[in-house]
């Protein structure tokens, strides 16, 4: 059985459930128990499930066909148990006016155990697998029923059996009826296979750092550290989402790399010296490179201009994206060669801008003074030659609006690869153009960059930035 504090985060032991949340709680208390009637009371007769990591589509399900899929699956994971990591507790209303009755509750969930049992035709194996499953579920809970869930969850090996021969193969594009060697069928499909549980495990660790952004927002009052100076600061939450991102990685993906910006000491220097020194130790390991708030300032100030990157780098290039803007619940992921995308959609950049003068522009605001001084010189100069000039303070924001088109460019200096690569790889994929500031190659290790929707705005920005000498700086 559950205890009604066991093993949370948050809220705090003076916590009392609410009835909102006693339901999610004992909705998840039926699964630990097996005990379909407790499952089937959390619900009306029907209920509409968004499954992000799976169809992504959303449907209305018969609540008692969904407390039958839950035995099956307990019938596969006998000694399955919930534990927490954080919640059942409220969320603030984001769903527009407010004038429908009820309230979300979010959970951050893990479940233990190990496929021992058989379930719909599917034996266990020998010997018996360890369960590595959890998620995030958004429950909307209305007169004490659960009406509506947004599930990001990472899956068991009995679940993806089941998914395999209920569905049809990933990726048709690949015609396997045809005479290809079939050693590099299975390579294909090994290496999409992975690619998908990869960024599900992205996507998930992304909402994860994403509720203690949005349940935190605002938090300068309980006091901030000083990085490098003034405008470099660091946060508890800052720990505590990257702590939830490693621990769901690192689950799903043992012997993978992880770099966050919390393990690295403070400072330009330090940021690229440990980017040179993973990549060159681990050539052939996949690589996790995680900013869990890009933005800390804006975050800590109560401004909702902050979001989380999660990076997969192999043979020193970025393969997979993911930029999660928790307030505004945008997704952003893109896969090498696979188009980027918002909540499931395709993204592009803008396609109706002629140049520099019908675009809406960012700068940087780099916390070295030299690098600031040389940023502002570049406003300056580029200030009557363009729509209009942003400076936002967050590049992981900045570079997925650009992808999905919302600004026609953006210019930085002194970026962290947490900063940058997943924000590169999605204007990349969504059809942009992104170089070093001086107009040379991008690479995963550069540090000052030019993102721009086509290459007349791109070389327009280049010229003027040449011009005024602020595509380079001095480091203090």
């Amino acid at each position: 059985m559950i205890s009604p504090k066991a093993s949370l985060t948050t809220p705090t032991a003076s916590h009392e459930d609410t009835s909102s949340e006693e339901v999610v709680r004992r909705y998840f208390e039926g699964v630990t128990q097996k005990d379909p009637v407790m499952l089937r009371s959390c619900f009306d007769d029907t209920a509409t499930i968004l499954d992000v990591c799976g169809s992504n589509s959303e449907r209305t399900v018969n609540s008692q066909d969904m407390v039958q899929r839950c035995m099956e699956f307990v019938g596969a994971h006998p000694d399955c148990s919930v534990r927490f990591h954080y919640g059942p507790c409220r969320q603030a209303r984001d769903d527009g006016d407010g004038s429908e009755e009820g309230e979300w509750v979010v959970a951050h969930w893990y479940e233990t155990g190990n496929w021992s049992g058989a379930s719909c035709g599917i034996p266990p194996p020998n010997p018996v697998q360890a369960m590595k499953c959890e998620g995030q579920t958004r429950f909307w809970v209305s007169n004490d029923k659960i009406q509506r869930l947004v599930v990001t969850r990472t899956f068991t090996d009995w679940e993806r059996e089941y998914q395999r021969r209920q569905s049809p193969p990933p990726f048709p594009e690949l015609d396997t009826n045809t005479n290809d060697d079939s050693s590099l069928k299975r390579k294909y499909d090994d290496g999409a296979k992975l690619k998908r549980e990869m960024l599900q495990t992205a996507e998930l660790a992304a909402r994860a750092a994403g509720t203690i952004i949005t349940s935190h927002v605002g938090c300068q009052n309980e006091g901030c550290d000083l990085k490098v100076n003034l405008k470099d600061i660091v946060t508890k939450y800052d720990t505590q989402a990257q702590s939830a991102i490693k621990h769901i990685i690192t689950s799903q993906f043992p012997d993978h790399v992880f770099l966050g910006e919390e393990d690295v000491p403070a400072g330009g220097e330090a940021s690229a010296k440990a980017l040179v020194d993973i990549l060159a130790a681990n050539q052939e390991s996949y690589i996790w490179i995680v900013d869990p708030i890009d933005g800390t300032a804006n975050f800590a100030a109560g401004l909702e201009l902050c979001g989380v990157t999660v990076t997969v780098v192999h043979r020193n290039e970025a393969i997979l994206g993911v930029i999660y803007d928790p307030h505004r619940n945008e997704m952003y992921t893109a896969l090498k060669n696979m188009g980027s995308y918002c909540n499931g959609e395709p993204i592009g950049v803008a396609g109706n801008l002629e140049g520099a003068k019908d675009a809406i522009i960012n700068a940087g605001c780099p916390a070295d003074p030299n690098a600031f001084a040389t940023s502002m010189r570049g406003v300056v100069a580029l200030n009557s030659k363009v729509r209009g000039i942003r400076v936002l303070a967050c590049s992981a924001l900045t570079l997925a609006w650009l992808a999905q088109g919302r600004l026609g460019a953006h210019y930085g200096y002194d970026l962290s690869s947490w900063d940058l690569v997943a924000g590169s790889l999605l204007i990349r994929e969504a059809g942009g153009i992104v170089t070093d500031l001086d107009g040379s190659e991008y690479r995963v290790t550069t540090r000052n960059m030019l993102c721009s929707a086509n290459r007349v705005i791109h070389e327009e920005i280049l010229t003027v930035l040449k011009e005024v000498d602020a595509t380079s700086f001095q480091r203090v």
